[in-house]
């Protein structure tokens, strides 16, 4: 107990802390220099890898610590360069800023074996992937076989991963890699590019259900096919929205449902017949329940968009209350009487009257849903496992249905499902059902902690942490630990892209927070006199050394290349047209389109460089094309105190890499209304990076 207390307060005060130098760094404080905010980056990498040092040589009972804090210098480095970035205007969540914080990270992972720097390698590996094919600051217009190919290379470089792991990434490389071959499916489909690629896919979905024996990955590759099984049928309601298709999403649940039976005894059999566990155990349990539950998703969404359809196809106008007692009556009663049916037929026809109840509750009088409620809260005791955890969520969105005639407050709508789980949590004792409601009442509660500030934002923000505290420090099943900590973690991300409160206001409290929850540990810590034995990560320590010493380095150097066109480049006035995001790591920024940025007549990929003449009024504009791939194209258009400038060409748009002005956060709208023109400096190699933004 006392050693959980312990490690939960450490990992939370170090979070806290690393949060707290985000949010800071996002939010483009103009308090320090350029220079000064370069040396806090590099003291910042300095401060946690000398801290995990110091921690792993001078007190060894405290290795984990020392851990942490080595990942917590790793994750320091990726801030540096994204500050980089922020400070110098280059272009916002930028491939390159992944590619470059993934180098060092692999080899780290690699040297240690530490399953957190492999977990952020995996991250960073994705993020590259993702911002190389979908840029943030530009678009890019790519060909179809280009594009097949490029998505095609992403799935299968975590294919090789997944062959060449022994370790639990392997499920992570297998889920990325199944996610970037449903990307390239609903590119596919959206774009009406590779049209062959629906028919491969489900040859392979069928290849693998056949060959596979894990049940996790079974499992796993269930989850995409029913993505990819609905994702089809809503593109055939799209194109022809006929009473046919709908009949067919109704036979495809059906045949989902038996396929599904079949696949679960045949995976059943083929793991007790592989000497893993039997198929009676708790793992083979927990299989057939996840996979019940994914192909009862899967065919009751099916089956409630064909009702749906259908209703729409054969009446104008249907009352919400005979859909309601249609939900009732055609689903939710036959399901509950049907006690000894099949499972998954039963779980479907349930989920369905759920569902459908769910979308003409609005409709319907609050005492009769309030009748309804009662009545599914009477049986709900009597009822199994997988019912009562149907009609819990049932009861939530009927719950805050009931509440919302009574306010227009979502927040007490929130409440209203945050009390019913919590509950039905508190009095269950099946182990499933718990995380389930548990995962029910964190959904609402941090929800309840949104963008409204008052006394009762005030209030249900402390009583969101206070909560999540409970439970990291004094709950002793793990996958509840487990639940609280993934919403711990999400609460991060929910609060760096809310707008209501700064993220400096945030920072600051983060900072407070994690020192007072890290000195408060040590005490208890040494009140207690515990020990920690821990397998040191340290292998190859020059190794780690010159990897640390290179990622100052990196840091140095763009920094110093930076300035260096700063101070000796020339200033070039550009007229531009600009929109309002947030970055990923460097908070707010404009994003920017330069006049010169269309080249006209061309259609071309490659480098190039482009002649800029000044005018009359002392902005530059485009001329011409100077090289093209490297290649003069019309370098006799070049006249004495033209300038010339680098970018790449994708068709007929040039991205010179100045497309992102980065801003103290909640300007942006005030530079967006005023922004007018660009002043960049370009270096005699025609290398540029925005120096500011004006409206004259």
């Amino acid at each position: 107990m006392a050693e959980r207390v312990v490690k939960t307060g450490y990992l939370l005060g170090v979070s806290l802390l690393v949060a707290a130098i985000i949010y800071f760094f996002a939010a483009n404080w103009q308090g320090f220099d350029r220079l000064t905010k370069v040396a806090l980056s590099i003291g910042m990498m300095g401060l946690f890898y000398g801290g995990g040092a110091i921690v792993a040589y001078t007190v060894k009972r405290h290795r984990f610590l020392s851990h942490w804090l080595f990942v917590c210098g790793a994750i320091a480095f990726g801030i540096s360069v994204a500050l980089i970035g922020q400070i110098y205007n280059s272009h916002a969540d930028s491939f390159w800023l992944f590619l470059i914080w993934l180098i060092p990270s692999f080899f780290l992972a690699f040297i240690t074996r530490y399953p957190p720097l492999r977990l952020l390698s995996m991250l960073l590996l994705q993020l590259t992937f993702w911002f190389y094919y979908f840029p943030s600051s530009y678009q890019i217009e790519r060909s179809e076989w280009e594009s097949f190919v490029l998505l095609l290379l992403f799935a299968v470089s975590n294919a090789a991963i997944l062959v060449i792991s022994r370790s639990t990434m392997a499920y992570a490389a297998y889920v990325a890699m199944h996610s970037w071959l449903f990307v390239l499916f609903v590119i596919g489909i959206t774009e009406e590019k590779f049209r062959f690629w629906p028919y491969v896919y489900a040859l392979l979905f069928l290849a693998l259900f056949y060959f596979l024996k894990r049940r996790s990955y079974v499992l796993l590759t269930g989850v995409f096919a029913g993505a990819f099984f609905i994702t089809q049928y809503f593109r055939f309601v799209e194109q022809y929205f006929q009473e046919w298709v709908f009949f067919s999403g109704l036979l495809l649940a059906a045949a989902i449902i038996y396929m599904g039976a079949l696949l679960v005894r045949r995976t059943m059999k083929r793991s007790s017949s592989s000497n893993t566990t039997s198929a009676s155990d708790e793992k083979g349990k927990v299989f057939i329940a996840l996979f019940q539950a994914l192909v009862t998703a899967v065919t009751s969404s099916l089956v409630v968009s064909s009702v749906m359809g259908l209703i729409a196809l054969w009446t104008n106008d249907f009352s919400p209350y005979v859909l309601f007692s249609l939900a009732i009556g055609g689903f939710v009663v036959p399901a509950l009487v049907w006690r000894n049916g099949n499972k998954v037929v039963r779980y479907t026809l349930l989920a369905v009257g759920y569902m459908l109840g769910a979308f003409s509750a609005s409709g319907v009088s609050v005492w009769f849903l309030v009748g309804y409620s009662v009545a599914l809260a009477g049986l709900f005791f009597r009822s199994t496992i997988g019912v009562r955890i149907m009609t819990a969520v049932a009861l939530s969105v009927y719950g805050a249905t009931i509440v919302s005639h009574w306010t227009d407050d979502f927040r007490f709508m929130l409440l209203a499902v945050l009390l019913l789980n919590g509950v039905l949590y508190t009095f269950s004792k099946s182990k499933y059902e718990r995380i389930v409601f548990l995962s029910l009442s964190f959904g609402a509660f941090v929800l309840m902690t949104t963008d409204i500030v008052d006394r009762w934002d005030v209030l249900f923000h402390l009583l969101f942490v206070a909560t999540l505290f409970g439970f990291l420090f004094f709950q002793k099943a793990p996958y509840e630990r487990a639940v609280a900590w993934g919403y711990w973690w999400l609460f991060f991300v929910w609060k760096y892209y809310e707008y209501a409160w700064d993220l400096l206001h945030k920072s600051l409290t983060f900072s407070l927070a994690g020192i007072a929850l890290l000195i408060v540990t040590a005490l208890f810590e040494k009140r207690k006199q515990l020990v920690f034995t821990e397998k040191s990560i340290f292998r190859k320590k020059g190794l780690l050394i010159v990897i640390i010493a290179l990622q100052v380095a990196v840091i140095g150097y763009m920094a110093f290349s930076k300035e260096q066109l700063l101070t000796h480049g020339k200033l070039v006035k550009l007229e531009l047209v600009p929109i309002d995001p947030r970055s990923l790591l460097q908070g707010d920024y404009v994003r920017l389109g330069y006049e010169i940025s269309t080249v006209k007549n061309v259609n071309a990929r490659g480098t190039i460089q482009v002649i800029l003449r000044k005018d009359e009024a002392g902005v530059y504009r485009f001329v011409d094309i100077y090289s093209l791939n490297r290649k003069l194209y019309h370098a006799d258009a070049y006249q004495t105190g033209d300038v010339l400038m680098n970018g790449k060409l994708n068709g007929d748009t040039v991205i010179y890499g100045i497309e992102s002005y980065f801003v103290p956060e909640k300007t942006g709208g005030d530079v967006q209304r005023r922004a007018r023109f660009a002043y960049v400096r370009v270096s005699r190699t025609g290398d540029a990076i925005l120096e500011k933004v004006s409206d004259r």
